[in-house]
């Protein structure tokens, strides 16, 4: 569709009479009744699943399914979701090397959306995936570029869009520009989960197995009392996590076969997980795995050692600013 803006429009505007501008615009409109069926649908998914037996007990399936709740009912919200997408812009732009990758959020209309409605800039480009046609210099600028993004997202931001859907981010060959759209499943991290995550993440990489298990106990991922079958499959799944951020060596994600290494662990932790992991887990590593498998199908050949060094260097000015 298109919009009447005033002729200052900073958005990509067309002549139209009356010394007006014209703006081409994406709308996104909730079929009627969609939020309110969820709490019935995800009801009888739960019985369902408890009548056939299918949920193993390490599922811990009433968290599963409340943390997916909360997730599509936020989903139905185009407010928040509009105010995601504003806080997303702002932070995406500030930073210098997002910008100097040509990463950006679509400016969005609040004057013309709703609760039902969102009015948000109409940008061009096909889903991220057709990079993987390109040349090994832009699949790895763009790989690249990702895996700082979730890093900043995560640890410096702590504010995350948790789903790492490849339509969710739109590539123009012609400007090998990198649009990030679809903000409904953004959420935010306390401060204090994401310093122990950090701490996992720096134990999985350096392989330091009594780090990573006893943050993993802090955390709430491990109670202290798992079996050796378990602690292993736990600390295997966790150093492959940490794999790509082991050296400053460039890393093959397309050879390493990095998250198909990661869930041959699920059956492990089906069956012998004594706790639920922390909630915040469930959309953050579904974002992980995301950004894997994106620099897998891109063949990415690229550093990311560098990329931890620059989280942790955050905190170190953070909380040296913090002692003064």
């Amino acid at each position: 569709g298109t919009i009447t803006a005033p002729q200052s429009s900073s958005s990509s505007p067309n002549n139209a009479p009356g010394g007006a501008t014209t703006t081409r615009v994406a709308v996104k409109v909730q079929y009627p009744g969609v939020a309110d069926s969820i709490e019935s649908d995800l009801s009888n998914l739960s019985m369902l699943v408890r009548a056939t037996g299918l949920a193993p007990p390490g599922l811990f399936l009433d968290n599963v399914i409340r943390v997916g709740r909360d997730e599509l009912r936020a989903e139905c919200d185009y407010r928040l979701e509009l105010a995601n997408q504003v806080r997303f812009r702002s932070l995406l732009s500030s930073d210098p090397g997002l910008v100097a990758d040509r990463f950006v959020v679509p400016r969005v209309f609040e004057e013309l959306s709703t609760d039902r409605i969102l009015v948000t800039e109409l940008v061009r480009g096909g889903t991220i995936d057709r990079v993987a046609n390109l040349d090994q210099t832009e699949r790895n600028r763009i790989g690249r570029a990702i895996m700082r993004l979730t890093m900043l997202e995560l640890f410096v931001w702590r504010f995350m869009q948790t789903d790492p859907n490849w339509g969710n981010f739109l590539y123009d060959v012609r400007s090998r520009t990198t649009y990030l759209i679809d903000f409904g499943a953004a959420r935010g991290y306390d401060e204090e989960f994401v310093r122990g995550y950090l701490n996992i993440v720096i134990a999985n990489a350096d392989q330091d197995e009594k780090a990573l298990i006893d943050e993993s106990i802090r955390m709430g991922f491990l109670t202290g009392e798992e079996n050796d079958v378990m602690l292993e499959a736990h600390k295997l799944s966790g150093f492959c996590l940490g794999e790509p951020f082991r050296s400053y060596e460039p890393y093959d994600f397309k050879s390493s076969r990095i998250t198909s290494r990661i869930s041959e662990h699920g059956s492990v932790f089906l069956k012998h997980r004594l706790t639920p992991p922390p909630e915040e887990v469930y959309t953050l590593h579904r974002k992980l795995a995301g950004a894997y498998n994106l620099c897998i199908k891109l063949g990415a050949n690229i550093s990311c050692r560098d990329l931890l060094d620059e989280v942790v260097a955050h905190y170190e000015v953070k909380e040296s600013s913090d002692l003064r």
